[in-house]
């Protein structure tokens, strides 16, 4: 087939092209744009040539048929003084030996100690709420998410801390957000928020230089993320600069997309109030009052199924890039060398063709029998392809710990007359803000 010669898409301005109406509202935008336009869509993104696939075949040929001739460091700027030269944003031979390095961290030999610390951190979060407390559930998941990274990363850390690093991250994150969808791109004004962002970052990595040479000199503490690269085998060893970058991007991704899900799960959650119902029951009859733990979460069946149909309809990662490194062909059109080619599980996992009432909340779609038959990429809030997130599981485990600990103690109740949207930041969480009521249970 002769390919064509561009797939249709939004007209936009000149050298800008559709910039400011994606900035205005991304979500929105992009979800008009393959409704209007289809599983393809053209279009000129500021100074790049974008293309936005939504069909679950299109995104198997980026990120598994085609993984190799699709780069995603090039897309990935932005985020750089977040994630630096890390697995998160490397490519080729570098990111294969990389990945090899970082793989035994994540092994399930040490998800026990990671879930003893998520239930712990719960608990103690819980011990400072009360019933009828107002709280500001973004804030608090993220919070506990800030708590919980920190620790599987360096073990025990003072309270003070734990509370400056969580600022600072904040704080970073803040910066680089403000920098995703600004018509300067990497450039940056002399703003407070710029000079914010700045310190943080310079907070997070002072303390993890400090963390890394307390370990080197006396041990890191066992159980922990630190312990475990710093006990690779020599010729799988990271260097100093490279395990730096490891544990700096394992804080920034390892506490926003936990922290947006869980947020997104009481947002659901109040609103379907007969999924809370379901699993307080399952809680109440599989735990019996106790903590859960790796043995019971199996047995926790539609609490994850729950957390699954969160992913679905709010992925944090809403929204990924790559570059193709050569002209590739893809649906009868030419993706050409260079060019910005978008991914969407947000879009993608409200594909009508393989979700029936798509908009809908429906956690039961995650029935093993419902689920027979899906095609793979149907679904991939962690990725795919050899690229598939590499603490997807422990992810996952997080998110059932939390919900279970705390459907056994409280009910959050976000206000009536909350306004929540998706905010498309670093990862897409509700907003602007998600107030809610602490009810006893």
């Amino acid at each position: 087939m002769s390919a064509l010669a561009a797939p249709p898409g939004p007209a936009g301005y000149p050298l800008i092209g559709v910039f400011p109406r994606a900035r205005r509202d991304p979500v929105g935008f992009f979800a008009e744009c393959v409704r209007r336009h289809g599983d393809v869509v053209a279009m000129r993104l500021g100074p790049h040539r974008a293309y936005l696939l939504r069909h679950p075949d299109h995104v198997k040929h980026v990120l598994q048929d085609k993984a190799a001739v699709y780069a995603k460091g090039p897309t990935a700027a932005r985020v750089r003084s977040l994630f630096g030269e890390s697995l998160t944003v490397m490519d080729g031979d570098d990111w294969r030996q990389r990945r090899r390095q970082v793989t035994p961290a994540f092994q399930a030999g040490h998800h026990a100690d990671f879930a003893l610390g998520v239930t712990r951190a719960v608990a103690e979060r819980l011990d400072r709420w009360r019933p009828g407390q107002l709280l500001e559930l973004t804030h608090e998941m993220r919070r506990l998410a800030q708590t919980i990274i920190i620790r599987a990363c360096f073990g025990e850390v003072t309270a003070g801390d734990i509370e400056m690093l969580g600022r600072a991250l904040d704080a970073a994150v803040v910066q680089v957000e403000r920098r995703l969808w600004s018509p300067l791109g990497w450039l940056s004004l002399p703003t407070s928020a710029e000079a914010r962002g700045r310190r943080g970052l310079t907070l997070v990595d002072s303390f993890i230089s400090r963390a890394m040479t307390e370990a080197r000199r006396s041990g890191a503490p066992p159980g922990t993320l630190l312990s475990a690269l710093l006990d690779a085998a020599p010729a799988e060893a990271l260097d100093e600069t490279n395990l730096h970058a490891e544990l700096k991007a394992f804080l920034f991704a390892g506490h926003t997309t936990t922290a947006s899900a869980l947020a997104w799960t009481w947002c659901l959650l109040s609103e379907h109030p007969e999924a809370q119902e379901q699993i307080e029951g399952e809680c109440e009859a599989v735990l019996g009052g106790h903590a859960p733990s790796l043995e019971t979460l199996p047995l926790l069946g539609y609490t994850r199924r729950v957390i699954d149909e969160v992913l679905r309809l709010y992925p944090p990662t809403w929204l990924t890039a790559r570059s193709p490194l050569g002209d590739d062909a893809l649906n009868g059109y030419v993706l050409p060398e260079g060019a910005l080619v978008l991914l969407s599980p947000y879009l993608t996992h409200r594909h009508p063709m393989f979700w029936e009432e798509p908009e809908r909340f429906d956690p039961n779609r995650f029935v093993p029998a419902r689920a027979a038959g899906r095609h793979a990429f149907a679904y991939f809030p962690f990725g795919g392809g050899p690229r598939r997130c590499i603490g997807s599981g422990l992810a996952t485990t997080e998110m059932q710990l939390i919900v279970a600990t705390v459907a056994q103690r409280y009910r959050l109740t976000v206000l009536p007359d909350a306004r929540v949207v998706p905010v498309a930041g670093l990862t897409l969480r509700p907003g602007p803000s998600l107030p809610a009521r602490v009810l006893s249970r």
